[in-house]
């Protein structure tokens, strides 16, 4: 396989997980890390760029975990990227 074709199928993966996203995924709540400082729709308090939030993408929309636990219709699961982060490293 040439260098060519291995670049071209690397580009076609990466489209693809792009396109991963369903209008059902947009629309679940996710607690996940803020990638950036901002201020939640929920409270109105201010957050950090790290700190933890529940987010979801269509309608857009950031709570704080108190305000998501309160209601009753926002059930959340923890992001890959929240995950990953709070992933305990392995003793070698």
């Amino acid at each position: 396989m040439s260098f060519e074709s291995r670049q071209k199928k690397r580009r076609h993966k990466q489209t693809e997980r792009k396109r991963r996203r369903t209008p059902e995924s947009a629309g679940r709540w996710f607690l996940t890390l803020a990638k950036t400082p901002g201020k939640f729709s929920c409270c109105g308090d201010q957050f950090e760029r790290g700190a933890e939030i529940v987010y979801r993408h269509e309608p857009r929309e950031v709570r704080c975990q108190r305000c998501a636990d309160r209601d009753p219709e926002c059930r959340y699961r923890p992001s890959l990227r929240w995950e990953r982060a709070r992933r305990v490293p392995r003793a070698a």
